[in-house]
């Protein structure tokens, strides 16, 4: 490669082109922050754990680590009230968390 050249990006995922908004912030959603892990990081490991439940809210915590570039935690909590599936979305939204952490 001369020096001109740029080097390659090792990530051809955009994620500008799946934000959406939320309130006036612009928002990525989980499904498309795991597709960008998995491009990038296919070894990266995910790990959830239910911290607390207790019929009416659920309270999850993620890890997740790319090996030899760090890991983060991310907590989720939610509410039947809120969500029908409030478990799921409890999960879903700590594993956001940890990847928001690892800058995804």
């Amino acid at each position: 490669m001369d020096d001109n050249q740029e080097p390659q990006s090792q990530s051809t995922f955009e994620p500008a082109r799946y934000l959406t908004k939320v309130g006036s912030a612009d928002y990525l959603e989980v499904k498309w922050r795991l597709v960008w892990l998995r491009e990038t990081n296919p070894d990266a490991t995910i790990t959830t754990e239910l911290h607390s439940h207790d019929g009416q809210e659920a309270v999850f915590r993620a890890e997740v680590s790319i090996p030899g570039g760090g890991s983060a935690t991310g907590w989720g909590s939610e509410a039947a009230d809120d969500f029908r599936d409030y478990l799921e979305k409890a999960e879903t939204k700590a594993v956001g968390r940890a990847l928001a952490a690892l800058g995804f």
